[in-house]
């Protein structure tokens, strides 16, 4: 009989724990088929002739499914995730590393471009979003961005970082892009070089900003930096970098230097305190010497 039970114990634990992974898989079956959902975008957006237009397409749980750009006036799609199947060099996908983003890029838009584009998912159900492109002329007499500015130190000491930050501005959306030039050469981001230039668009404030950051100083970075914006409006910035050894060598000087003329006063203080004790001590010294001679002659 308690053989019995025994086995009828195992087999209820058994039970219970095929119970327990069954459970386990369809909830691990049920989170891993969450459905794709849009994020909420900008569904209608206006552009002057000549600018380059982003639609916004963003997308959670994506997982192994495809971003898919067509434009309803034509048949034909114009992406595929990162792949662009038109060949004329005006439309890319702006997919920064582990965002729900595929952006289309239409650069130089012009009135053709105009229209209603829709972002699919590819799901066996119909899933879409459209997305209504204004282009119009640009304002007479009028600058594309309104502003753009340049900040950082003037001075940084050898081996740190230098770090500059130049703001462009737009009248209707942030500027397209700005580029980097010292000494009036280009700037790239360089691993081996320890340069590192950021871009981050601000559609709100109709701003791009840019950083740019050089991790450890030396002294052939000294001179005039440059931030362009695409409109060709610059600003500059003037950076010196300071030889750190000569400074602390200076500032030791600077500092010290009362204590080496205090030093030498006191020594030269305390040697002619010790001729003049010399000099007063003297006589006593010649009477003690004329006793010590006498005291040898006399009879013992």
């Amino acid at each position: 009989m308690d053989g019995l039970q025994f086995i009828n114990g195992v087999l209820l634990v058994l039970l219970i724990s095929a119970l327990l992974a069954k459970a386990q898989f369809h909830n691990y079956q049920s989170a891993a088929v969450i459905p794709p959902s849009f994020n909420p975008t900008r569904r209608n957006v206006t552009y002057h002739v000549g600018e380059t237009a982003l639609l916004e397409c963003s997308v959670d749980n994506l997982g192994t499914k495809e971003v898919i750009w067509k434009n309803r006036n034509q048949k034909h799609v114009i992406t595929v995730g990162s792949f662009v199947f038109v060949g004329n060099g005006a439309y890319s996908v702006s997919h920064p590393s582990n965002s729900p983003h595929y952006d289309l890029v239409i650069k130089n838009v012009q009135r053709h471009h105009a229209g209603v584009y829709e972002c699919q998912v590819s799901t066996r159900e119909v899933m879409s979003i459209d997305i209504q492109l204004n282009v119009i002329d640009p304002p007479a007499n009028k600058h594309r961005y309104s502003s753009l500015t340049l900040s950082g130190a003037e001075f940084v000491d050898q081996g740190e970082a230098i770090r500059l930050s130049c703001n462009a501005t737009g009248v209707l959306h942030a500027p397209e892009d700005v580029d980097w030039f010292f000494q009036g050469l280009k700037i790239q981001s360089s691993v081996q070089d320890e340069i590192i230039i950021t871009k981050f668009h601000s559609p709100e404030t109709k701003t791009l900003i840019s950083t740019l950051e050089i991790e450890r100083s030396k002294m052939k970075h000294s001179g005039m930096y440059i931030c362009r914006s695409t409109d060709l409006t610059i600003k500059s910035h003037n950076v010196q970098v300071i030889n750190a050894a000569s400074k602390n060598r200076e500032r030791a000087v600077n500092e010290n230097g009362g204590e080496t003329d205090d030093r030498s006063g006191r020594q030269a203080e305390q040697k002619n305190n010790n001729c003049s004790l010399l000099t007063i001590h003297f006589p006593t010294f010649v009477l003690l010497s004329t006793l010590s001679s006498i005291l040898v002659y006399l009879p013992r």
